[in-house]
């Protein structure tokens, strides 16, 4: 089995970086086992570390230290032997240094271990508590963040929604309103077959007067063009083509010289209703009962 099958380690960085297709939260408060396992494998391998390093630190000195003692103990034994004559104060002071050098050198060596072991053992703790703290950091940003995304694309899939159904009972309601002004989808929905062309001219220019005064109540349209139909223009390079759709032999680039077939529309006054919420959008003219 290779290492990457189940090195935790190596599992939260791919998970990290994008690379894995379930999700990945690290959770110290939740109690995440992956989390956990990310942590317990840096304790170790921190652990082993420091151990590693104050172990070669401690010798060095101890060394250093057990060479120092045994040169200055040589040192005063080769005094003495040389010395013929020494005052009692000398060789007082002599042995009680030989003294002090021989205890330094039975209890240094256990001593100077001890307080490396404890100096490794908090060095330790303190970096597992950090690094424990910058985990949870970590996943609260990462939460906080993930939350605000969430949080936003809710938003924004919420102000779409609610922006289709807003133009959706705007268009709707054009259509209430041509319907109950002037009756349009009632005339729509008539089979003319059944009328007589002046029946129909009739009901044609009453539909006509109430449609025409709803269209004045909301928007007021003027022409694209300036040119009146059947006129010759010239359409200059840069033309908007929404506004001037080109027919006929359109060949090259402009300009462009040709004959004006429909001026066109456009809006230069537009007042949009308020729609109420709590009326059904789909609703576009209420059906009438007349109660006996």
């Amino acid at each position: 089995m290779k290492l990457e099958t189940w090195n935790p380690l190596y599992i939260a960085c791919m998970k990290i970086r994008g690379l894995s297709d379930f999700k990945f939260q690290v959770s110290i408060y939740r109690g995440d086992k992956l989390s956990m396992d990310i942590i317990r494998l840096y304790s170790r391998r921190s652990l082993f570390w420091i151990i590693f390093f104050t172990s070669m630190l401690c010798i060095a000195i101890d060394s250093a230290c057990h060479f120092a003692l045994n040169i200055s103990s040589q040192k005063i034994v080769l005094f003495l032997s040389q010395a013929n004559t020494v005052s009692s104060e000398t060789g007082e002071f002599i042995r009680q240094a030989s003294t002090i050098i021989d205890m330094l050198k039975l209890y240094f060596v256990p001593v100077s271990t001890g307080f490396f072991f404890l100096f490794g053992l908090l060095l330790w703790l303190f970096l597992r508590y950090s690094f424990v703290k910058l985990m949870e950091k970590s996943y609260l940003i990462s939460a906080k963040a993930k939350k605000k995304s969430e949080t936003t694309a809710k938003e924004t899939n919420s102000d779409k929604q609610e922006k289709i159904q807003n133009d959706r009972r705007l268009f709707l309601h054009l259509l209430s309103v041509f319907q109950k002004e002037g009756r349009l989808l009632d005339f729509f929905s008539e089979d003319l077959e059944d009328y007589e062309d002046d029946q129909i001219g009739a009901a044609v220019r009453s539909v006509h007067e109430s449609c025409k005064k709803v269209m004045s109540k909301y928007l007021t349209s003027g022409a694209v063009l300036d040119e009146d139909e059947d006129d010759e223009i010239m359409i200059q390079p840069g033309f908007d083509p929404t506004a001037i759709k080109l027919i006929g032999n359109v060949t090259g680039e402009p300009p462009f010289k040709g004959v004006v077939h429909h001026r066109g529309w456009k809006v230069t006054r537009l007042e949009l209703p308020t729609l109420s919420a709590s009326r059904n959008p789909d609703i576009i003219a209420p059906a009438e009962v007349e109660i006996l």
